[in-house]
């Protein structure tokens, strides 16, 4: 029995927007998402296609705001979820490079409020998600509302509770992690972490329309956010992210996604020795590898293990044609998000939806098929 993969999508009707420069085929990549946007279950779909360190392709399909009948844009910002911990990632390379923080250095040396009761955890563990920090572990957690002044404030939510094992012994995904990680962050380089990631990402790479999920400042072209509960849609609860900023709580489009991974295809924003580290596989005590390397997920091909070989072909047909892909996923409340990096020919994709828990629209797919037809018509 195959597990298939249902990483997002979700839509009712559907607005097509000028690219941003011209691209043949670009019938083949509307009907996709027309298709994809076409479900009651999605209010909107935004995707960008960048290639050779420009962005070829970005259109917005479906609804930004359904009940106010605002359009998707490609200048809507959206919630991106965990593919904010790349972009965290990218920041920590960067101060890595000044040296200013290392990553081996244990956490217990840099966050004094993290308790002495734990075994030492490095920052490498954490980025690779071998920490044994948990994770949520109810749907309250995940629908948290409460605003943290701080990153440090933020770490009571978890900072107490037993390690699920001993750091680099095993692995669990966890996004309260990284708010560690962003506390270690701060103590490394005297700068708050949102201040951190402006000044060492968004700036430096011309993310204009990148920024942090905050509830109180107007934020322009900010999407509406919705969930696909008990088989309806539904205005998703409001929620807060000052926990988890590092981790889960960043607003962007897929053009600056797209932007962002393509700084990473050669050395100039970050060193060939920092994205040789990004992007190899971490390891446990065992000497077993696992899935992530710094923040970014490395073992594309056995995505294809997901699927039926005879029902999903296709898709396994283009999986083992861009065998090297890095990627990063994110689903949390009111957005759903995949962002691929393909180096072999110098492509990243990024597709973003403002719904969660819809099973409709599977970004892995949209994202697989929009890379193909880039790749074989354009």
């Amino acid at each position: 029995m195959y597990k298939r993969i249902t990483l997002s999508a979700v839509l009712s009707l559907c607005s097509v927007f000028p690219a941003e420069s011209s691209v043949a085929h670009t019938g083949d990549l509307d009907s996709l998402f027309v298709n994809a946007v076409s479900e009651a279950s999605v209010p909107g779909i935004s995707v960008a296609v960048g290639e050779n360190g420009h962005v070829r392709w970005a259109r917005g399909y479906g609804f930004a705001d359904l009940e106010s009948h605002v359009p998707m844009t490609r200048k809507t910002k959206l919630r991106i979820a965990s593919v904010s911990k790349v972009i965290t990632a990218a920041a920590l390379m960067r101060l890595k490079e000044q040296g200013i923080i290392e990553l081996d250095t244990y956490v217990s040396s840099l966050v004094e409020a993290w308790p002495d009761s734990h075994a030492d955890i490095s920052l490498r563990q954490i980025t690779n998600h071998t920490s044994g920090i948990r994770h949520y572990q109810s749907l309250g957690e995940f629908l948290y509302n409460v605003e943290y002044s701080s990153t440090i404030d933020a770490l009571d939510l978890f900072k107490d509770d037993d390690l699920l094992f001993y750091p680099g012994t095993d692995s669990n995904y966890s996004t309260y992690a990284w708010t560690l990680l962003a506390a270690a962050m701060e103590s490394a380089s005297g700068t708050e972490f949102k201040k951190l990631v402006q000044e060492e990402v968004f700036d430096p790479l011309n993310l204009k329309n990148s920024t942090f999920d905050e509830n109180s400042p107007i934020i322009s072209h900010r999407q509406r956010a919705y969930s696909y509960w008990g088989g309806s849609l539904i205005n998703s609860p409001e929620v807060n992210s000052s926990y988890k900023y590092a981790g889960g709580g960043m607003l962007s489009t897929p053009s600056d996604l797209v932007r962002f991974a393509m700084s990473h295809l050669d050395s100039g924003y970050l060193s060939d020795e920092s994205l040789s580290e990004l992007f190899s596989p971490g390891t446990l005590t065992s000497g077993e590898e696992v899935s992530y390397g710094i923040g970014w997920i490395v073992d594309f091909v056995s995505l294809s293990d997901w699927y039926d070989p005879e029902e999903d072909a296709e898709l396994i047909r283009i999986i083992e044609e861009h065998p090297n892909i890095k990627l990063m996923s994110g689903e949390g409340v009111g957005g759903s998000t995949m962002l691929m990096l393909c180096p072999d020919h110098a492509r990243s994709i990024s597709v973003v939806k403002n719904v969660d828990s819809d099973q409709t629209a599977d970004l892995v797919e949209l994202s697989l098929k929009t890379l193909d037809i880039f790749h074989n018509k354009n």
